[in-house]
């Protein structure tokens, strides 16, 4: 059995393993469960030198009471934000909000967060998802920018359309984009799946950003190669730090992570928390199986 196939065979098997054991694994990547959590994960980050991102964890809520929970949630972490001056936004996901069930009210929930964000001087990014939702998530986005300067929206490399995307932000108006490859499974129709040309696609797209004026991108990945690539167009193009991060999961790439604030680049982890870890975990697994040799490791050992 070749290492892929092993490792998909054991993504597979995953929902099958209790709880606990799960746990074992996913807690490099997840705060905890709440808040308290989180803050406390952002503050150690802040004292590394690296700002960071927190995201309550959970998508397509399915009725108003969860988009409520969700709204009242981030609003809290937004004010404890601020009282405790972390160096911290937020991530949210718009189908948390309402997005495919009732658009009108996710436009009215995420102009709720916006607003308390610019109120307390901390920062917004509008996650993106799969590529059902691009152009509504885009339009909202759009909306949102035009009365707010404290939001951004999330561009992937995997999708053909982005060049095209970038290219409509950026003459409407000034935008602040976070690149990443992409995690969602698409048709080949509308994204690369190669990842050879989803690297390049990356590279030319922070090209595009950095040239064409972008106010500021996240460069969000955790590829050697890519952010090689990175360092020497920043160079390149004498990009001031205002202009620029990167960005990184929590748990991942941590030498890469402290190798990067080294040479005095300006990064971003995301701080994933929540009740909802357990789907988070299994969505990993299902989206990047090959994981599932790092958890059989995990799962076995001792710590």
């Amino acid at each position: 059995m070749t290492v892929g196939l092993f490792n998909r065979t054991i993504a597979a098997a995953m929902p099958f393993v209790p709880r606990p054991l799960v746990w074992r694994f996913s807690r490099r990547y997840i705060a905890g469960v709440d808040l308290e959590d989180a803050y406390r994960t952002v503050g150690e980050l802040n004292a590394l030198d690296c700002s960071a991102t927190i995201d309550v964890l959970g998508e397509d809520s399915t009725n108003p009471d969860e988009v409520r929970s969700a709204v009242d949630l981030y609003l809290k972490a937004i004010r404890d934000i601020h009282a405790n001056t972390l160096r911290c936004g937020i991530s949210v996901k718009l189908s948390e909000l309402g997005l495919r069930f009732d658009v009108e009210g996710c436009r009215q929930a995420i102009r709720t967060l916006i607003a308390s964000a610019a109120d307390h001087d901390r920062f917004v990014r509008i996650d993106m998802e799969d590529s059902s939702v691009t152009s509504v998530t885009l339009d909202i986005y759009r909306e949102m920018r035009r009365e707010f300067e404290n939001v951004g929206i999330v561009i992937q490399s995997c999708l053909r359309r982005s060049e095209q995307d970038i290219a409509d932000l950026l003459e409407e108006a000034p935008t602040d984009v976070r690149l990443c490859k992409g995690i969602y499974i698409e048709p080949k129709a509308i994204a690369f799946v190669d990842p050879d040309e989803i690297r390049n696609s990356f590279n030319e797209l922070l090209e595009q950003l950095l040239e064409g004026g972008a106010r500021r991108v996240a460069i969000a990945t955790h590829d050697p190669l890519l952010v090689e690539h990175a360092e020497a167009v920043i160079e390149k193009l004498g990009v001031d730090e205002d202009r620029y991060e990167f960005q990184m999961l929590l748990g991942v790439a941590g030498t890469l992570r402290r190798e990067l604030v080294a040479r005095g680049h300006p990064l971003r982890v995301y701080v994933p928390f929540g009740d909802r870890w357990y789907a988070y975990s299994m969505r990993r697994l299902r989206e990047n199986p090959n994981i599932a040799g790092h958890v059989v490791s995990t799962l076995l050992s001792r710590s």
